[in-house]
C-alpha cells in the first residue's frame, strides 16, 4: 500500500532549492511520528538534501544515476516498476517527495498525512497533483502554524 506524508502552503508550495522553506517543530515531529520504523520513498535531491539521515526508516531513494549507492538506503531506479511491484502489498510506503515523486506515485496512494501552512512562503516547487476532492478526513488537529490531515481515498466516487 502507497501512502504519501506532505507539508505544503496555501499555494501547494513545498519547497524551495530542494529544502523545506519552513522549520516548525510540532511538523517534523508529526512527520517522524508518521513514518518510524516505516518505509519511505523519495527522490534523489530530497534525500540529498536532508539535514539528518532520518533514523530508524527503511528509506527508498529514487535515482537514475547508475553510481548512486548511498550507505543505507534501497536504490530505486524505476519508480513505476516499484509501485507496480508493491501497490497490493499489506505493508505501506510513504511517499515523501519531490515535486516529480508525488505526481507520479499520487494515483496510488491509499492514504495522506498531510499539513496544509497557514502562510505563505517563497517556494519553487508545487505539489499540483493534489485534489483534496479524492479524500476523506479521518483526522484533524490545529496547531499554531499549520493544520494537519490525516486522509484515506475515496472509492470509486461512492464515499
Amino acid at each position: 500500500m502507497f501512502s504519501f506524508s506532505v507539508a505544503f502552503d496555501p499555494n501547494r508550495g513545498i519547497g524551495i532549492n530542494g529544502v523545506l522553506p519552513w522549520h516548525i517543530r510540532e511538523e517534523l515531529q508529526l512527520f517522524k511520528k508518521n513514518t518510524l520504523h516505516k518505509n519511505i520513498v523519495m527522490g534523489q535531491t530530497t534525500y540529498d538534501r536532508l539535514p539528518g539521515k532520518l533514523k530508524d526508516r527503511n528509506i527508498f531513494v529514487v535515482s537514475w544515476d547508475d553510481e548512486y549507492h548511498p550507505e543505507n538506503v534501497a536504490v530505486i531506479r524505476d519508480l513505476m516498476e516499484f509501485i507496480e511491484q508493491h501497490k497490493d502489498d499489506e505493508t505501506e510506503y510513504i511517499i515523501c517527495g519531490g515535486a516529480s515523486i508525488y505526481t507520479q506515485a499520487y494515483p496510488y496512494c491509499q492514504k495522506g498525512y498531510v499539513s496544509i501552512m497557514k502562510d505563505e512562503y517563497e517556494v519553487d516547487a508545487y505539489l499540483d497533483c493534489f485534489e483534496k476532492n479524492d479524500w476523506n478526513i479521518i483526522e484533524e488537529a490545529e496547531y499554531e502554524k499549520f493544520i494537519y490531515y490525516l486522509l484515506e481515498r475515496k472509492r470509486n466516487g461512492i464515499d
